[in-house]
C-alpha cells in the first residue's frame, strides 16, 4: 500500500475537521473543513478554494456533518459550535448556503448523529452538548421530539439497534458525571444506567454471535464491556491511559472491536512533543475480547477505517500529525505519511481513493492510497 501527496494548501486557520460530499447538484464531490475561529472552507477535490465564510464569529466549529435531511436529494450542513447553536444550511447557487434552521443548546455542542430512530421513515438529528442535554431533533426544523439531562455535559452517543430485530432500537449515551443511560427511542423514557468511577468519553456496541454488547471508556483508564440483554458488566480491562475512541468495525466484521488509548503528556510544554514518549495504543479485540493485534506508543487523534479494494483497512491520525494506515485483520504497518502538525481530521473517497486530512497548523492535505 503506498500514500502519495497530490496536493496541499495552508489555510492559515486551525483546522478542527473535514468532511467530504455534494453539496452542488452535480455529482462533484466537495471538502467541507471547518476552523477554531469558526469559519468553514469549501474545496473541490483538486484542492481549489470554491468558498469562504465566518459562521459562528470567532468561536470554534466542532462538528460538522453532511446529510440529506429532508429527503429532497440534495445534502444540508449541519454544524455544531462551542456557542451552542446547531446550525443548519442548504446549499442555494454558487456555493451561496442560505440558513435553513437553528437549534439552541446552552454549551458547546459535542455531537451530530442522524437516524430513523421512530421507524418513521424520517431521519431524525441526534445531538449532544457540554449544556448535560441530549436531544432528538425535528431535521425538517430543528424542534425538539424529546431530551434528557445529564449531571454534566455528554462525552459520546450511539443508536443501538437489536441484531435479531432492526425495529428495535434504543438511544445510548455516556456523560462526564461518568454515567451510560440507555433511553427509549419514541419516548426518551430512561430505561437504565450505571455510574462508573470517571468520566465516561467513548461508547460503542458489538454483536458476538447471539450476544449483544455495550462498551465504553474513559479517565478510570477502564474499557468496559456490558451485556446488554442482562445489563451486566461481564468484562473489565485495564489500560495505562484514558481510553479515547472505541468504534466497530463494519458488518461483515462486526464481532471486533477498535480501542485507542490517549495521553495528555503534550499538555507539558517543557518538553518538545517529537521527544514525547507516548504509552498510548491502539488495540484490536476479537469477539471474545482477546487482543487480535496492537499498535503500541502511539498517541491517536483520530481513528477510523476506510473501505478500499475489496479490504478494510484503519487509518489513525496522531498527534503529532503522522498519518497512518494498518491492516484491519493483522494490524500490519502498511505506510506512513509524517506531517508537522497535530491531525484532527480526516475523510476518504472511495470513488478517487484520495484522503483529505486536516491540521493544527491550518494544512489541508489531499492523499492519493494506491
Amino acid at each position: 500500500m503506498k500514500i502519495e501527496k497530490v496536493w496541499d494548501f495552508n489555510t492559515n486557520e486551525q483546522l478542527l475537521g473535514v468532511e467530504l460530499g455534494t453539496l452542488t447538484e452535480s455529482s462533484n464531490k466537495q471538502i467541507i473543513t471547518y476552523t477554531k475561529s469558526g469559519k468553514i472552507l469549501i474545496f473541490s477535490l483538486n484542492g481549489k478554494l470554491l468558498f469562504k465564510d465566518e459562521i459562528t464569529q470567532n468561536t470554534p466549529i466542532w462538528k460538522a456533518l453532511l446529510y440529506d435531511i429532508d429527503n429532497d436529494g440534495k445534502e444540508e450542513l449541519l454544524l455544531g459550535g462551542m456557542d451552542g447553536l446547531l446550525r443548519a444550511f442548504k446549499y442555494k447557487n454558487e456555493f451561496e448556503l442560505e440558513p435553513y434552521w437553528t437549534h439552541r443548546f446552552g454549551s458547546s455542542i459535542g455531537g451530530i448523529l442522524v437516524d430513523d430512530i421512530n421507524n418513521n421513515g424520517i431521519n431524525e438529528i441526534i445531538s449532544y452538548s457540554l449544556d448535560k442535554s441530549l436531544r432528538i431533533l425535528n431535521p425538517l426544523d430543528g424542534s425538539l421530539i424529546w431530551g434528557q439531562i445529564f449531571e454534566e455535559g455528554i462525552g459520546d452517543a450511539l443508536i443501538w439497534r437489536s441484531s435479531v430485530d432492526s425495529n428495535e432500537i434504543e438511544v445510548i449515551a455516556c456523560g462526564n458525571d461518568g454515567t451510560i443511560r440507555i433511553f427509549d427511542n419514541k419516548s426518551g423514557e430512561l430505561l437504565w444506567f450505571k455510574r462508573f468511577s470517571d468520566k465516561v468519553r467513548c461508547l460503542s456496541n458489538i454483536h458476538s454471535y447471539q450476544y449483544d454488547y455495550i462498551v465504553c471508556g474513559g479517565d478510570d483508564k477502564k474499557i468496559h464491556i456490558i451485556d446488554k440483554e442482562k445489563k451486566k458488566e461481564i468484562k473489565t480491562i485495564e489500560t495505562d491511559d484514558i481510553v479515547w475512541k472505541c468504534l466497530s468495525l463494519p458488518p461483515q466484521r462486526h464481532n471486533s472491536l477498535l480501542v485507542s488509548t490517549y495521553s495528555f503528556k503534550f499538555l507539558d510544554k517543557s518538553i518538545p512533543i517529537k521527544d514525547i514518549k507516548f504509552t498510548a495504543k491502539v488495540i484490536c479485540f476479537n469477539e471474545n475480547f482477546g487482543v487480535k493485534w496492537e499498535y503500541k506508543n502511539v498517541n491517536t487523534e483520530i481513528i477510523n477505517y476506510i473501505k478500499m479494494f475489496e479490504n478494510n483497512y484503519i487509518v489513525i491520525g496522531t498527534t503529532r500529525g503522522y498519518l497512518m494506515l494498518l491492516d484491519e485483520v493483522n494490524g500490519k504497518f502498511l505506510s506512513q505519511i509524517n506531517n508537522p502538525s497535530c491531525l484532527n481530521g480526516f475523510d476518504f473517497d472511495t470513488d478517487s481513493k484520495i484522503l483529505i486530512t486536516c491540521h493544527d497548523d491550518g494544512h489541508i492535505y489531499a492523499f492519493i492510497l494506491q
